[in-house]
């Protein structure tokens, strides 16, 4: 690693953020240069829009990630944002990152607040720094307030109360702080549970958590231990931190989203944690969609979580992979970045491996559930605990089940470079945040300068005509919505006769396969010995031996399955076409719209370029499922058929008969039963059949309502977005008129403090694409 360029490069770095924090700071100082937020009003489309880049609120985000990477450049600190939603495993994934248990797991929601876990050489047993606990104090002090004014029954109304939460209100009501250290895996769970808890609690109580003063990157709690799997290596400069951030809506709290999108835009690199039973849920979306908000200046990086309740009908990696990279994040990440593994499997081996090197042995079973966990998944449900005596037994299961749990690609491909690296990802997310602070700046500033530059005539038409495109929005976003919506009823009609079709061929595929011929071939039966109901005249094969049907019964399933697996891969492929092609459609529908008052806008403005468009999520082929397995439960049922009998009781009575003249003297009549085994093939048909066209039913009212709610959200908040764009090229104008009328030395001082952070603007953006070349070129001699 060459230390002293990378040295050299971090000391130009901080340089370069601190001038561009310094040429913020001005611009907040200067008289209007900055503009009102018109994304400040609550409601609307408006307040899910990122507020203006130099809008009060605007110039305070960008501090904020510009204070937030030069604390990493000094620390040479790769922070790695894991991310995921609420049951996607995140904190089972970074316990089996790190090599043991840091994060605890509970049913419910368990990070409200970011937590930083940063790998820190000899450290073994796990330790928590929380220094900002100020704020939480504070808050605490209000809840006791507020607990005593209201009784256990009422509050029990509004919030389940376990016995974590007893212990939390009983602390709360005693005063008693939080600590500033915690050192041991318990008394972390403890500490991370109880400030989840407490903003379960202060929503249940109507007090406001503080979660601004847990915004920057030092005010968050940071847990220090050794990563078991970076244990031994050699030192780098830089630091490696693994960042566990809230999912979009834990707790149920939609303002953990805004958390959410703040901290991966301040994040050297994102791992996402997905899962793979739930790939298109809505969370799931939520998730894909802040990813996407962040851009390709992230590295990103996804591990498909659960990969071990695949059965033989699931996507196999590879189509975890086409599906992620193609579909569900298309432009935003490579297959060679996508890793479906299982976590639980990687964290129960970690463990327990860690466990005999240390003590040469497991806990007891009793005391410690993982252990049970543990000897289940390496060794089967029928595992003693007998079975846990034998060390080199439990030792080669353990390293099967890391094995299993294809955990060690991703340990070596992401976190054994990121922390060989770690100091060029952080230098190299500075240089990224640089740049496009700095191209922003300038955009910004030279239009602003401009404003002060041109005839106040021309300063007042532009503001009328700005007026007229912005009530022109209105009228052209009536018109589009009418042409857009033919577009999608159109598309949904050409789906559903594409379906239709499908269907039928499928239904077609069954008339060939249970045909007479077709099954008495099957079952090795003439076709005379097939069975027909006397009432209903309904199909069944009737066999002898159990084993017999049970093989004809799985010949069937696999061809019926074959049929499905077809059709399904038929509509996955063919859907997904037919809806990018309509996203292609609409896309250019809206810029088409919207193209003449753009042309206007760069004719009539310096700076008036829109780059927006309309992005509806990819088909969600995933839904295309057939559950067959259930079908073929309970199909085959057993027949016991009396049969009449005699048997002889000796030879003496055989005898005897003869001389009596009676044949049957002698026989004990008796009746013996042969059991056959029936196949119901009509009944099993009926049931494909009705699946078929419920699920052909169901696909077709999922993309209606997926592409209907897509196009509304995307429609919204492309015109809230071209509105507001509109709305702030209006304000700087109106801006800039008033100022014209102000004194001339007035006017001068603000052109001229305009300049000097124009120029400054331009300094950062030069200097900052020179250190982004020396970065990138040193990450290529690195991975050479």
């Amino acid at each position: 690693m060459h230390t002293q360029t990378i040295y050299e490069l971090s000391q130009e770095a901080e340089r370069l953020l601190q001038l561009a924090l310094h040429n913020l700071q001005t611009l907040q100082s200067m008289p209007m240069a900055a503009l009102d937020d018109p994304a400040t009003q609550p409601g609307g489309e408006r307040a899910n829009i990122h507020p203006l880049h130099f809008s009060t609120r605007g110039i305070e985000a960008q501090q904020a990630t510009l204070h937030n990477e030069l604390h990493k450049v000094t620390r040479l600190e790769m922070v790695l944002a894991i991310v995921g939603t609420m049951k996607a495993g995140k904190s089972t994934t970074i316990n089996a990152i790190v090599g043991t248990e840091v994060l605890p797991n509970r049913n419910r929601p368990m990070t409200a607040l970011p937590t930083l876990i940063r790998h820190t050489p000899g450290q073994k047993e796990p330790i928590l720094h929380f220094s900002h606990v100020g704020p939480i104090e504070a808050l605490m002090h209000q809840l006791q307030h507020q607990l005593g004014r209201i009784d256990r029954d009422s509050l029990a109304q509004r919030l389940e109360i376990d016995k974590d939460m007893i212990v939390l209100l009983e602390r709360i009501q005693n005063g008693m702080a939080f600590e500033r250290h915690y050192l041991g895996a318990q008394p972390i769970f403890h500490c991370l549970k109880s400030l989840n808890d407490l903003v379960r609690l202060s929503r249940a109580l109507e007090v406001d958590f503080p979660f601004a003063d847990y915004a920057a990157i030092e005010h968050i709690p940071v847990i220090e231990v050794e990563f078991v799997h970076l244990s031994g290596l050699g030192s780098n400069p830089g630091q490696l931190t693994l960042l566990d951030t809230p999912g979009p809506n834990e707790a149920g709290q939609p303002h953990l989203q805004k958390m959410l999108d703040e901290q991966l835009a301040r994040a050297s690199a994102v791992l996402a944690v997905m899962d793979y039973t739930q790939l298109k849920s809505i969370s799931d979306q939520e998730v894909r969609q802040a990813i996407a908000a962040v851009g390709k200046a992230v590295p990103l990086y996804a591990l498909v979580n659960k990969f071990d309740q695949k059965d033989r009908n699931s996507d196999d990696a590879e189509q975890v992979r086409a599906l992620i990279s193609s579909t569900l994040m298309k432009g935003f990440i490579t297959p060679g970045r996508i890793f479906p593994v299982s976590s639980m499997w990687g964290y129960l081996a970690n463990r327990a491996r860690y466990e005999l090197i240390m003590n040469g042995k497991l806990p007891d079973a009793e005391e410690q559930r993982w252990v049970q966990d543990f000897a289940e998944a390496a060794l089967g449900r029928r595992w003693r605990l007998a079975d846990l005596d034998d060390q080199e037994h439990i030792r080669h299961a353990a390293d099967l089940l890391w094995e299993d749990s294809l955990f060690e690609q991703p340990i070596r491909t992401l976190l054994h470079a990121a922390h060989a690296n770690a100091s060029l990802y952080a230098l190299r997310s500075a240089s990224h945040k640089l740049l496009n602070y700095s191209q922003s700046a300038r955009e910004y500033l030279e239009f602003r300068y401009q404003g002060l530059t041109i005839a106040y005539e021309k300063l007042q038409f532009n503001i009328v005509r700005l007026e007229e495109d912005m009530t022109q929005i209105q009228v052209r976003q009536e018109n589009v919505m009418g042409e857009i919506h033919h577009e999608v009823e159109q598309a949904i009609g050409a789906a559903e006769s594409f379906i239709d079709r499908q269907q039928s061929d499928i239904l077609q595929a069954f008339d060939g396969y249970f045909s007479d011929d077709k099954l008495a071939t099957l079952a090795a039966l003439n076709r005379a010995e097939m069975r027909r109901d006397s009432e209903s005249g309904r199909g069944q094969l009737v066999l002898d031996d159990e084993s017999q049907a049970q093989v004809v019964l799985s010949k069937i399933r696999s061809a019926c399955e074959m049929i499905l697996l077809g059709a399904q891969q038929t509509l996955t492929q063919e859907l997904g076409l037919r809806f990018n092609q309509l996203e292609t459609t609409l896309t250019r529908s809206l810029n088409d719209a919207m193209r003449p008052i753009e042309m206007r806008l760069k004719s009539e403005l310096s700076e008036a370029g829109f780059h927006t468009r309309i992005s509806l999520p990819a088909f969600q082929a995933g839904v295309l499922n057939f559950n067959t397995p259930q079908l073929f439960n309970g199909v085959i049922a057993a027949e016991d058929l009396p049969l009449a009998a005699h048997s002889r009781v000796s030879s003496v009575r055989e005898t005897m008969s003869r001389w009596l003249n009676n044949p049957n003297w002698g026989w004990d009549d008796y009746v013996v039963t042969r059991t056959r085994y029936i196949i119901d093939v009509s009944s099993l048909k009926e049931k494909l059949v009705q699946h078929v066209r419920e699920f052909c039913a169901q696909i077709l009212k999922a993309l209606s309502a997926q592409v209907d709610v897509s196009v509304t959200a995307g429609m919204a908040s492309f015109f809230a977005e071209f509105s507001q764009s509109l709305g702030g090229l209006q304000k700087s104008l109106q801006d800039s008129l008033l100022l014209r009328q102000q004194s001339e030395s007035t006017v001068q001082a603000l052109s001229h403090q305009l300049q000097h952070c124009l120029s400054a603007a331009r300094w950062i953006q030069e200097d900052a694409h020179l250190l982004r070349d020396d970065i990138q070129t040193l990450f290529s001699v690195e991975q050479a």
